[in-house]
């Protein structure tokens, strides 16, 4: 997986991606002690994770689309009760651009995706722990070639998990969906995309 030394949040601004993801785990591993997850009804989590992104609407009635790839991610999340949590992510995509409405140089392209969502727990005396969550992102795509426009858009994200905790923290696994407008470079289509991932989130003190 390749990264570009910068990538787009908005048409015209570029950040440091690496040293973006090195800076804010450096700041959140320092905000506290770990604590067991357990022993917490109320927590700062910070997580990490990869898994596979992919677009799957068509950006025309010809067939045009963005592909899967692989991604990896992390965030923060404020667990405000044993089943309730506000999260805040970003996550890392690169895929290609397939089809002919574009001529294109390079038709590789790069997708943040930022989302902020309510994660509400099924109740169980187990370490295995079902979720749901609902909320927003935005997806920002950052093409290669830079004759053509970042396109960003907003929408929605929903999303099943399930936790397994124990001590410090928990693995998890999540299937979820963003449901986000693609309007930029001559494409104006509601795109649907798909995520599963995995990861291990660290419950940080308060």
């Amino acid at each position: 997986m390749r990264l570009r030394s910068g990538l787009a949040l908005l048409p015209g601004k570029r950040f440091p991606v690496r040293r973006s993801f090195i800076v804010a785990a450096g700041l959140l591993v320092g905000a506290g002690g770990l604590r067991p997850l357990l022993a917490q009804d109320q927590a700062l989590v910070l997580f990490v994770n990869v898994g596979r992104h992919a677009p799957l609407a068509n950006l025309t009635d010809a067939g045009d689309d963005l592909s899967p790839g692989f991604s990896y991610g992390g965030g923060l999340a404020l667990q405000l009760s044993p089943s309730v949590a506000l999260r805040a992510s970003l996550g890392y995509h690169r895929g290609r651009y397939r089809g002919d409405a574009l001529a294109m140089a390079d038709s590789g392209f790069a997708r943040l995706v930022w989302a902020g969502d309510l994660q509400v727990g099924w109740p169980a005396t187990s370490s295995l722990v079902p979720y749901v969550y609902l909320g927003g992102a935005v997806v920002t795509t950052d093409f290669d070639d830079d004759a053509l426009m970042n396109v960003a858009g907003g929408g929605g994200r929903l999303g099943v998990g399930l936790n397994r905790v124990g001590g410090l923290g928990a693995w998890f696994f999540e299937f979820g969906t963003i449901i986000h407008k693609f309007s930029g470079n001559g494409f104006d289509r509601v795109q649907l995309d798909l995520e599963a991932r995995v990861g291990f989130a660290l419950a940080l003190g308060l």
